[in-house]
């Protein structure tokens, strides 16, 4: 009898452990006194051919305007973001500091050095109220802490069990200036958990870039869509790689000249977990 219970108990822990790898609990969150190492590798390839009117494109080219215009560009954006201990049993102060920032064009979007400063609640994305650089003016603080809480805005999906082979979706919006106008999108990210490994979940993302209405001045059409990969850690509820390659094509035609518009972009976000 107790070789029976014994057997039993073993084949049903082992069940429970089969059972328990192939579902997670899916929520990216920051917690209290952890560090998070991250690097962002973004590449760019942008393609934008002129056609209409020849006058026009004759006094383009008289500007100097290359037709095709191709723009590449690639950026890499090295950080650390601490977390304090919580406080009250509710909130926690965080930190985000920008450590180093490379790109082909020499063009620095956050100088080396800026400090964000927020607080983070347990299961919510981190509020952020204020930003230390001595290289930004006042409006260009106030864009770089509005594009990071939009960056976390993203990232607050609402909790749910996915089990290996469970798909999900995702809707969020994309706002792209061009040439004096909006151009308005909704991104649905499809994600598809394949395995979990060494508490590491491993899905398959696809994306698809659907225009809105178009209620701007000028005739706009556009198109796109992205694949990738994501590493989630299921200890730390946290991304430790999300890897996404984009393609996406757009028209816009101003008065006697039309504008097409191609790129090709990748971003690749590692992220390194450590407790203070």
């Amino acid at each position: 009898m107790k070789k029976t219970f014994l057997l039993l108990f073993v084949i049903t822990s082992q069940l429970s452990i089969a059972q328990t790898k192939n579902e997670l609990d899916f929520k990216i969150q920051y917690n209290p006194e952890t560090k998070y190492d991250q690097t962002m590798d973004q590449t760019s390839h942008l393609e934008m051919t002129y056609s209409g009117d020849p006058e026009i494109i004759q006094m383009l080219k008289d500007k100097g305007i290359q037709n095709p215009t191709i723009t590449d560009n690639n950026s890499i954006i090295e950080s650390v973001c601490k977390t304090g201990k919580l406080k009250d049993k509710t909130y926690y102060p965080l930190t985000i500091e920008f450590l180093k920032t490379t790109s082909s064009n020499n063009k620095i979007a956050i100088p080396n050095g800026t400090i964000i400063y927020g607080k983070g609640t347990i299961g919510n994305m981190p509020t952020l109220d204020s930003i230390v650089s001595a290289d930004l003016s006042d409006e260009l603080k106030k864009t770089t802490l509005e594009t990071v809480q939009s960056t976390f805005s993203q990232l607050n999906f609402p909790e749910r069990k996915v089990k290996v082979g469970d798909v999900f979706t995702v809707d969020s919006p994309l706002s792209i200036p061009i040439a004096n106008a909006q151009l308005d999108m909704t991104i649905t990210t499809t994600y598809k958990l394949v395995s979990i490994k060494n508490n590491v979940g491993n899905f398959d993302i696809s994306q698809v870039y659907t225009m809105k209405a178009n209620t701007g001045k000028f005739p706009i059409t556009a198109t796109g869509t992205g694949k990738g990969k994501l590493e989630y850690d299921v200890i730390h509820n946290f991304n430790l790689k999300y890897q996404i390659d984009m393609d996406m094509s757009a028209n816009l035609k101003i008065e006697k000249v039309e504008l097409s518009i191609v790129t090709k972009s990748g971003i690749t976000q590692t992220a390194r977990i450590s407790k203070i």
